[in-house]
């Protein structure tokens, strides 16, 4: 069963390539730009745009256990590093230095961040559009993975049909006993070596391995626009990576933390983090007005 979602973002209208290119891009960044500026820009970007596409409610139901996850990091680096110069206290025999406290929080936020990139993209990238991706490149594939979204659920249904069946049979054996649980998975072996059967006679008969090359439903072409979208993409992760490797490379957090200055460097970064949500809301605004 193909994923669902009931809100829209400004990468609907696009092939499934360009966001992918995007989100791919963005992460990559992020996960490897440990500096608290590219951090800070990082998580902006991802909770605009969570907010954007989620929703509020999603977002802070995400964030009550994504925050939490800060501080345990914050606090646990110092006890494990005890690294740095400017000493902040003393718990028990180990100094506890900023610089630790530092580089804890700062991989906290890290860490949120590129949780909240994944859930941005899951929200964009849909099953159906990622299907779309690998249909020509790797059909073996996508046929296993899309099978697969459709069976488990499907597994776990027919698991719950067999489980109140045998409750309900009067020759069942006891609550909670181990013949039950086989009997239950003997069934559902049985119901799902009967149902490959019939789906493997059903793609042979509709030509599944007939040829070499295998033609597919492709819903969104891939249009100038795209490829336009997909360059400006490109040379934007590719200047803002570059940018983000010289703004990381003058930063350390130990012994000393250097001081941080502002810089024009970071505005590809910006422009590359809040690109999806100004799309998003000129989208909106522009839907508004024609309403």
């Amino acid at each position: 069963m193909l994923t669902m979602r009931d809100t829209h973002t400004a990468f609907d209208i696009c092939h499934p390539v360009v966001p992918a290119t995007y989100f791919a891009a963005t992460i990559l960044i992020a996960i490897f730009a440990m500096q608290p500026v590219c951090v800070g820009i990082s998580l902006v970007g991802a909770l605009a745009f969570s907010f954007a596409a989620r929703g509020w409610r999603r977002t802070l139901g995400g964030l009550c256990w994504q925050l939490p996850m800060v501080a345990l990091v914050a606090v646990a680096n110092p006890l494990f590093s005890a690294s740095g110069s400017t000493l902040v206290a003393y718990l028990g025999p180990m100094a506890i230095y900023r610089e630790s406290i530092a580089y804890g929080a700062c991989a906290g936020i890290l860490l949120v961040a590129v949780v909240l990139w994944f859930e941005d993209a899951a929200c964009v990238l849909t099953q159906d559009r990622l299907l779309q991706l690998g249909a020509r490149a790797l059909p073996t594939v996508t046929l296993v993975t899309s099978m697969a979204a459709q069976m488990v659920p499907q597994l776990l249904r027919r698991s719950e049909t067999v489980r109140a069946a045998t409750l309900a049979t009067t020759a069942a054996a006891p609550a909670g006993s181990r013949e039950r649980g086989v009997r239950i998975a003997d069934q559902l072996m049985s119901w799902s070596m009967e149902d490959s059967i019939e789906r493997s006679d059903a793609m042979r008969a509709r030509g599944w391995g007939a040829r070499e090359h295998r033609s597919c439903y492709l819903p969104d072409a891939f249009r100038t626009s795209d490829a336009l979208s997909l360059c400006g993409i490109a040379a934007l992760a590719a200047a803002s990576a570059f940018l983000v490797y010289v703004a990381c490379s003058q930063w350390h957090f130990y012994p000393t933390m250097p001081r941080l200055v502002a810089w024009w460097g970071y505005a590809p970064y910006v422009v590359l983090g809040l690109l999806p949500t100004a799309l998003d809301l000129g989208q909106r605004a522009r839907w508004e007005r024609l309403a």
